[in-house]
C-alpha cells in the first residue's frame, strides 16, 4: 500500500541559537508548532492560526519569512510522507503550551545529541539547514 501524503504548516522559532519545539499531547516526539491546514487556508494563513492556538501568541509578521517546503516522514502517523511548508520569524508574547500541545523545549540549534526525541521534519531536514548559519 503506498503511503498517504500529509500537507501541514511549520513555525521554526529561534532565538539566541535555541529552536523553539513542542511535544503534543500523547505523543512523544518533539516538533515544530503547526499543523494542518483547514479547508481554503493559505500556507500563511494557516501557520498564523496554528501558532495563535497552540503558543497563545502571535507570529512577529516583522520577522516572519519562508523556510523552505520539506518532504520527510510524519512523525505520529504511520506509513505517511510529510509535505511541511516551513517558516521562520518571532514571537509577539511568551509561548504557552495551550490546545493540543502537553510541553515546549528549547533546543540548541549546534547540538548533535538531544535529550528528548525529535520529529524527523527537524532531524533530518530543518536542523541541517539552521546550522549552516551559524
Amino acid at each position: 500500500m503506498a503511503p498517504s501524503v500529509l500537507h501541514v504548516v511549520a513555525y521554526a522559532v529561534v532565538e539566541q541559537q535555541k529552536l523553539l519545539t513542542v511535544r503534543k499531547k500523547n505523543t512523544q516526539k518533539f516538533m515544530f508548532p503547526g499543523g494542518k491546514f483547514q479547508p481554503g487556508e493559505s500556507a500563511e494563513a494557516a501557520i498564523y492560526r496554528e501558532v495563535r492556538e497552540e503558543l497563545s501568541c502571535e507570529i512577529d509578521a516583522h520577522t516572519f519569512r519562508p523556510l523552505g517546503e520539506f518532504v520527510t516522514i510524519a512523525a505520529n502517523e504511520a506509513n505517511t510522507q510529510l509535505v511541511a511548508t516551513v517558516f521562520q520569524g518571532g514571537l509577539l508574547g511568551t509561548p504557552t503550551a495551550s490546545s493540543e500541545i502537553a510541553e515546549l523545549q528549547w533546543i540548541p540549534i549546534l547540538a548533535q545529541d538531544y535529550a528528548i526525541e525529535l520529529a524527523p521534519l527537524l532531524t533530518d531536514c530543518v536542523l541541517p539547514r539552521l546550522r549552516q548559519r551559524f
